[in-house]
């Protein structure tokens, strides 16, 4: 029994997976970049991330790396969706959310007990989010990011009002990676290559569409 193919894909990939990288097998848009910027090729995150979308199976309609980890999110249908991965490493996160965050978003970080995972998670989230609604750095993520309960709790995700779907997880010790999208497409079906593996994804949050999980979450 054959079963469908899942409707997004988010293929990930830690620096081990750049040794299998062909640049023999760059898409045209790749190409021209590398002729126009050689050195960029040398890069790890280059490697691993152009690995990952030579094993894609559908039409890529987001990619993102950091460090040499590299998430690529794809489609077998026109949707709206993108994808952030990021380092978790110290930064003064205060500073961080007053920049990017809205007032209810630094109120909960500034509360929450693991506040490095929290702050990254909500990053993610936010550019994961200006990808997919061709929002603009850093303008817009204040206007991105989380909706809130009755209860100061985060419940749905949302750009200027219209509503996402998202899931996020830890990667490894060192990366949150985030997805989301719009419509009523289920979670995206993980694929892990190099040293990855399933259970390098831990503390996994979805979000489903906001009036789904509470009426008050508006």
């Amino acid at each position: 029994m054959t079963h469908p193919a899942p409707l997004l894909t988010c293929l990930l990939a830690d620096p081990s997976a750049a040794e299998h990288y062909r640049p023999e097998r760059l898409d045209a848009a790749d190409r021209r970049r590398a002729a126009a910027t050689p050195a960029i090729t040398k890069r790890i995150d280059w490697q691993s991330s152009r690995y990952l979308k030579q094993q894609a199976d559908a039409s890529v309609v987001s990619l993102s790396h950091s460090r040499g980890y590299a998430a690529v999110l794809t489609a077998h249908t026109a949707l709206r969706a993108g994808v952030d991965i990021e380092a978790v490493r110290p930064r003064d996160f205060a500073a961080l959310a007053a920049w990017v965050c809205s007032p209810q978003e630094q109120a909960f970080l500034q509360q929450s007990p693991q506040r490095d995972t929290d702050f990254y998670r909500l990053w993610c989230i936010k550019e994961a989010l200006l990808k997919a609604s061709g929002g603009q750095f850093p303008a817009d993520m204040a206007q991105a990011g989380y909706l809130f309960n009755a209860h100061a709790h985060p419940c749905g995700l949302h750009t200027k009002g219209q509503i996402w779907q998202g899931i996020s997880a830890r990667l490894g010790e060192t990366h949150m990676v985030a997805c989301v999208w719009q419509g009523h497409a289920p979670p995206p079906e993980w694929r892990f290559y190099g040293a990855l593996t399933p259970a390098s994804l831990r503390d996994i949050t979805y979000w489903p569409p906001c009036e789904a999980v509470s009426p008050n979450c508006r």
